[in-house]
């Protein structure tokens, strides 16, 4: 009985180092860095056939900033907080925001890849996922 709690605390516990571990990873990869968006992919359905839309807009202008002291900005002047969880295997950024109008809005990106130039993530609002593509320049 005592071996099999043992066993048990021991698997727990690596799998809580594990996911700690990547979540360390996923900040450092992400923090301190503006990250322009290059483009954006939209896939969604019609009542015939799956259209992808591919949009360019914003592709030199628009950034985001995710600091190491958890809070984040981009370059439409929104200021926030961001986390990076691990919810069933799956990197996620959270972040809060106020919109100009002081309402505040909540924001759950899939992290597809990071890397140190390159950040993939996917949205999901009401609608179709859009992914967005992100480097570093």
């Amino acid at each position: 009985m005592l071996l099999v709690a043992a066993t048990i605390f021991t698997i727990l516990s690596c799998n809580k180092e594990t996911s700690n571990t990547q979540i360390e990873v996923m900040n450092n990869l992400l923090t301190n860095k503006n990250w322009f968006l290059d483009y954006s992919i939209t896939e969604s359905t019609t009542s015939t056939s799956p259209v992808i839309y591919k949009t360019f807009i914003g592709q030199s202008t628009y950034f985001v900033t995710y600091l190491k002291d958890g809070t984040t900005k981009d370059s439409d002047g929104l200021k926030g907080t961001y986390t990076v969880e691990l919810v069933k295997n799956q990197s996620q950024i959270h972040v809060q925001v106020k919109t100009s109008n002081g309402n505040p809005f909540e924001v759950i990106y899939n992290i597809i890849s990071v890397g140190e130039n390159n950040l993939v993530l996917s949205k999901l609002l009401a609608g179709p996922v859009t992914t967005l593509y992100f480097t570093t320049k």
